[in-house]
């Protein structure tokens, strides 16, 4: 019994208030967190510190939920600045959790009229707590909400004595009055933070649903900085919208209002203000924020919304560098500009002295533009143009020549070619001939060495873009060296003269240039030189059978980009065949389908050669992703349309060719499309002619005939006349089609010297491809040799169990090339006498076949069988016997 102070009974405490909240309709758990908040139960406190709308009560009840018995849960509010009903609601919630005894006086104990400085009602608490068999997690949620030192004087008090039987949980918006810095000191903290409780991609994904687009959860995970009720309201957004236009923009007004609300309310005015003078800069360099606000203090209010716990701005670097939260900056932005227009032009025009003054082009330039100050954005490009263009910022320099106008930007023929360049990038060689006239019509008497190559490098990359491979190495050859030398140019020069060395096949020059020049122009932060050299460094690896260098060159420049945010460019396109085709390789089919899928977005509508040869490529890519999924018929017609699209013109490579024909090829034999098969075959003939993958889709053909010791013989030539290989990996298949011939013919040391030839290497080039889509008899020889592979034995399990990971489903049984002339008048509504009459067959005849089909589609009725062959795509695709 408490002695010698004032005792009161408890204050009544609402049950929700010490109840464990029930989990949103919506709720993403998060088993990444879960495991850390269980990894750091024992330590004496967890602290979950963050700005509103991050999640942190859902994640603790989440939590909670999975330990109940074992939790007491207060949600906090402004209620319990009173310390007595706090301690009553802390009491109450202690005595509901079924680790208490039940005769623990926490069970039944009195609250004073002052606990928080009651001394003896505080030793009572801490003593009934040591005594408890198994630790309490007190969760305490939404302590921001406390202001009152009397109360946390109270919790600091029992965290002194730390009860053995207490472990104390905290969500709040910013650190507590708490012993934080000696629990760290101590190891005694786990602290979750804003940067633990971002939405990854694939968890936004999952919270946003259906409603968004796949392809834009990415961007949107970006914009919001993964915050989760960011996320929310973006949903609801385009839910209401249909779209997420009004949501970038800042025009959603129930954002606004949750942002004002959760987010601004609880700052003072001059922090609000603040806010948004450097809301119209993405990053906040340390020195600007005084400039933009007229306060020399700025900094100090910066480091201030800063704190761990708050993080309003987020800060790095030393310097500093400050960044507001993307969607609140979004948003205090547009705000900005419809209340206060004038006040943001001033912004802008203030930030673009600074940023002038620290030779910061870019920047410089971007609020130039935004200020509507035409007279310093055409001396900034005039100055920086060819630097910016060189370091990637072609979205601000489009902007530049936007609001130049044209009659102004083509004046120059600087400013033209570098038009005419940037034009190029996005896949538009009719624009850029344009501005290539304009730069031809204002071209000086005596021409700068900078114009001249810069000339020189504009045809060169039009070349490439839009003409043959010959035109593009003639053209490359006419850029001057020697002048460029001397110029800012040198290393887009040695870019472009590596193409010659490729057409020379002196590939190793090349690389070595190559590398020379993305090296140098890292140093001199010029972005778009060094990725454009990686890119062609990666299609180098390509070609020569490096697939791991080229999937982790195509990785380090798709980061470049991301950090750039590009909408719409070649290399981007480029850049993401690179990795479905190393994903393909690797035999992740799902990822190559969706690298495909980036392709045509980064290309849009653009009409240059290179960008619908890009866009072929994709589509077969896909093609081959999605038939190895099991879209058996989707992928084989979607192969089919990108290589008759092609042609058989020679504006793409050889090896381009070789690969579309060796896929699809592959896949027609498969699923039994013979005519398919040969039509593949005889396109590429006159394109790869001479080539080992015509002798091994000769092989190929003949063993699906079953002409084991035919596609032996030809293998066997394959590798006695020495035919080049243009793709490095065919090797492997040539490999496998052998164990299968040999297999068929009971030639097992023979399958058993073509699969060691074909698993050391598939091994060397980390190339699962063959192996993971092989045929079960291949798979099932390969299972049975486990324990007697040597070095391949670790690669063959991880061949195995990646195949196992894809439970494709099993390939349907062909139609025969008679079943298929009944499945195409079938939609005819003719009889069954009809139908046998127009082919020439007897009606009974025609049943047997309607019959076939109908087991073969797994269905009962003409229209099923109809309806189902249209969505298969089996309408479409030839089925008949033949050879090559």
């Amino acid at each position: 019994m408490l002695e010698n102070h004032e005792v009161s009974p408890r204050r009544r405490v609402p049950r929700t208030k010490v109840t464990i909240p029930d989990p949103p309709g919506d709720l993403v758990s998060r088993p990444r967190l879960l495991s850390a908040l269980d990894a750091g139960a024992e330590r004496a406190m967890v602290l979950v510190g963050a700005p509103a709308g991050y999640g942190k009560t859902v994640l603790l009840a989440d939590w909670a939920s999975r330990h109940r018995g074992a939790v007491a849960w207060v949600s906090a509010d402004a209620e319990d600045n009173d310390d007595r009903l706090f301690w009553s609601a802390v009491l109450d919630a202690l005595g509901g959790c079924d680790r208490i005894p039940a005769g623990n006086p926490v069970r039944s104990l009195a609250v004073p009229a002052s606990p928080g400085t009651d001394l003896t009602f505080l030793a009572t608490v801490a003593d009934a707590l040591d005594t408890v068999p198994e630790p309490v997690l007190l969760v305490l949620d939404g302590a921001q909400e406390i202001t009152d030192p009397g109360t946390w004087r109270g919790l600091q008090a029992l965290l002194r004595h730390q009860p053995t039987g207490l472990r104390l949980a905290i969500s709040s918006r910013r650190e507590p009055p708490l012993p934080l810095v000696r629990a760290r000191v101590a190891d005694r903290l786990l602290e979750v933070g804003v940067h633990q409780l971002r939405f990854s991609p694939e968890e936004a994904g999952t919270l946003v649903g259906s409603g968004i687009p796949p392809h834009q959860v990415g961007l949107l995970a970006a914009r919001t900085g993964g915050w989760p009720a960011g996320l929310r309201l973006a949903a609801a957004s385009a839910a209401r919208q249909g779209n997420l236009g009004d949501f970038f923009a800042g025009r959603d007004r129930a954002v606004l209002d949750y942002l004002t609300d959760e987010v601004l309310a609880p700052l003072t005015a001059a922090q609000r203000d603040l806010l948004r003078a450097i809301s119209i800069c993405d990053d906040v360099p340390a020195g600007l924020a005084a400039a933009l606000a007229d306060r020399p203090d700025a900094e100090a209010m910066l480091r201030e919304l800063g704190e761990p716990a708050a993080q309003v701005v987020r800060s790095d670097g030393t310097p500093p560098r400050h960044r507001l939260p993307p969607l609140l900056r979004t948003y205090l932005r547009a705000e900005l500009l419809r209340r206060a227009p004038e006040r943001t032009r001033t912004l802008h025009a203030a930030a673009a002295r600074w940023f002038a003054e620290h030779d910061r082009a870019a920047p410089a330039l971007l609020h130039s533009v935004r200020s509507g100050n035409t007279a310093r954005v055409g001396e900034l490009l005039r100055r920086h143009a060819v630097s910016l263009f060189l370091d990637g910022e072609h979205n601000v320099v489009r902007l530049a020549l936007a609001v130049l106008g044209d009659r102004r930007a083509v004046a120059s023929p600087l400013l033209a070619l570098i038009s005419a360049a940037l034009h190029l990038e996005r896949g538009e060689p009719q624009s850029a001939e344009s501005q290539l006239s304009c730069a031809e019509a204002a071209w000086p008497e005596e021409p700068s060495a900078d114009l001249t190559v810069l000339r020189q490098l504009v045809r060169s990359r039009l070349a490439q873009v839009d003409r043959g491979p010959a035109q593009a190495v003639r053209a490359a050859e006419q850029v001057d060296e020697r002048l460029a030398a001397g110029t800012g140019l040198g290393g887009a020069t040695t870019l472009h003269r590596a193409g010659v060395l490729t057409a020379r096949h002196d590939r190793g020059a090349a690389r070595e240039a190559l590398t020379h020049v993305a090296e140098a122009a890292e140093t001199a932060h010029h972005h778009f030189l060094v990725t454009q050299c990686l890119t062609v460094l990666g299609d180098l690896a390509r070609t020569a059978g490096d697939y791991r260098v080229m999937d982790e060159l195509a990785r380090r420049v798709l980061a470049r980009h991301a950090a750039n945010d590009p909408h719409r460019s070649l290399e981007g396109a480029q850049v993401y065949a690179q990795l479905a085709y190393g994903s393909l390789l690797r035999g992740e089919a799902a990822e190559c389908v969706e690298h495909a899928k980036q392709i045509g977005r980064m290309l849009g509508d653009a009409p240059a050669r290179a960008a619908r040869n890009l866009g072929l490529m994709a589509e077969t890519l896909r093609g081959a992703g999605e038939f190895e999924l099991g879209g058996w018929h989707s992928g084989l017609r979607r192969m089919r349309r990108a290589r008759t699209r092609l042609g058989t013109g020679r504006s793409f490579s050889a090896e381009h060719a070789a690969w579309c024909a060796v896929l699809e090829h592959r896949a027609a034999l498969r699923l039994g499309a013979a005519e398919q098969a040969r039509e593949t075959f005889r396109w590429a003939q006159p394109i790869i002619a001479g080539s080992g993958e015509l002798l091994l889709m000769r092989a190929r053909t003949r063993l699906r005939l079953g002409r084991q010791d035919a596609a032996s013989s030809v293998l066997r030539s394959l590798s006695e006349e020495n035919a080049p290989m243009l793709l490095p990996w065919a090797g492997i298949e040539a490999s496998l089609i052998g164990v299968q011939a040999a297999l068929a013919a009971g030639a097992g040391e023979r399958a058993v010297r073509s699969l060691d030839e074909a698993l050391v290497a598939a091994k060397t080039a980390d190339v699962r491809f063959p192996f993971v889509f092989a045929p079960t008899d291949v798979i099932a020889f390969l299972t049975a040799r486990l324990g007697k592979l040597g070095t391949g034995e670790r690669f063959a399990g991880q061949v195995l169990a990646l195949r196992r990971e894809l439970r494709t489903p099993p390939m349907p049984t062909p139609l025969t090339e008679r079943e298929r002339s009944v499945l195409r008048l079938l939609p005819t509504q003719r009889s069954i006498d009809e139908i046998a009459q127009d082919l020439t067959v007897s009606p009974n005849t025609v049943k047997t076949h309607v019959r076939g089909i109908y087991a073969k589609l797994d269905v009962r009725s003409r229209r099923d069988a109809v309806a189902t062959a249209l969505r298969r795509g089996l309408l479409d695709t030839e089925i008949t016997d033949f050879t090559v």
